[in-house]
């Protein structure tokens, strides 16, 4: 018969033996984490850039995972371009953050799924809704699952840049079908959840250059945009990130939310939550729409018929002047 207390011993040994197992193993993923930090430090100073790496809430994950944390397909935008106010001259900075109230809602998290389109538009819808409503500040949280489980576009295995269920069908509030990181199904959905959804006016495509960028940001407010991810990104802590090292990840959808002309970066808003970079944001060189990381390969801009001056039978420079005016009030001295 076997003693019970040689039972007890063997089975004390063999859960100690697995708490040092994993705290071997959570040692090493850190001891590892720390020499990629390093690797990518060093990297940056080699090539003299701007920005510094450091352990982040995504560069801690395992590397199988990082793969959920882009998902894009870079296909065609389907839209025409979107029409573009021409002005005088566009201000040298901008950040709808910041330009007489805040018209950017607080940075998400797409989780363990390849939902960063969705992340990208949503966020884009929210701010489209304090911009034409001009109601900064407001709390206004959409369904990303909706867009995910109900819309066509995409699923956790990725998605693109198109804003056309939008415009038909749109978000609800995010209690009628919180986010799961699944693909869900559009059944689960608080029912009737269209009558109370948010729509978009008309959307279209913006081209890949830095003025085109910036006229759009300026005339229509946060743009939903594209740009290719690298291994060195997840330890992006702060900075003007541009690309130093690393493997190429895939393609990823963020929102366009400013820019500046002195420090020459865009500001942008990612889905990776608070815990990496600027509390959720990031600043990203103009020089990288022109290399391997092609920020604004694809990107879009919703805008309201009449609100932005366009209404069906054509552009209205008057009102499209009216609208931006406070813009370039508030930037007074900003101008070339």
């Amino acid at each position: 018969m076997i003693n019970k207390r040689y039972i007890s011993a063997l089975a004390g040994i063999f859960v100690l033996s697995v708490f040092a197992a994993a705290s071997y193993a959570q040692e090493r993923a850190s001891d590892d984490v720390k020499d990629q930090v390093a690797r990518v430090q060093n990297a940056i100073k080699e090539k003299g850039a701007n920005w510094t790496a450091g352990e982040t809430a995504v560069a801690s994950l395992p590397r199988e995972d990082w793969r959920y944390l882009v998902g894009l397909n870079f296909e065609p935008v389907g839209a025409p371009p979107a029409p573009l106010v021409a002005a005088a001259g566009l201000p040298v900075s901008l950040d709808w953050r910041d330009l007489n109230g805040n018209f950017v809602t607080a940075p998400r998290n797409q989780k363990k799924c390849g939902s960063c389109w969705a992340f990208a538009m949503t966020g884009g819808l929210e701010s489209y809704i304090l911009r034409t409503q001009n109601k900064p500040g407001t709390d206004i949280d959409l369904s990303e699952q909706v867009l995910v489980s109900c819309s066509g576009t995409g699923s956790c295995g990725g998605g693109r840049l198109s804003a056309a269920f939008l415009k038909k069908t749109g978000l609800p509030l995010e209690s009628a079908y919180p986010y799961t990181a699944t693909n869900g199904d559009c059944s689960a959905a608080a029912p009737g959840w269209q009558g109370s959804a948010y729509k978009i006016g008309n959307w279209g495509s913006v081209p890949q250059d830095l003025e085109s960028i910036k006229a759009a940001l300026v005339n229509y407010g946060p743009l939903p945009i594209a740009m290719m991810v690298y291994e060195d990104f997840m330890y992006y802590k702060t900075g003007v990130y541009s690309y130093t090292t690393g493997k190429k990840l895939g393609g990823h959808a963020v929102l366009l939310v400013g820019y500046d002309d002195a420090g020459q970066y865009f500001i942008v808003k990612n889905s990776w939550d608070s815990g990496w970079g600027e509390k959720g944001f990031f600043r990203i060189a103009y020089s990288q729409l022109e290399n391997e990381v092609s920020f604004g390969l694809s990107a879009i801009a919703y805008y309201d018929s009449k609100a932005d001056g366009f209404p069906a039978s054509g552009f209205n420079p008057e009102a499209a002047s009216m609208r931006t005016a406070p813009i370039f009030e508030t930037a007074a001295g900003w101008t070339r």
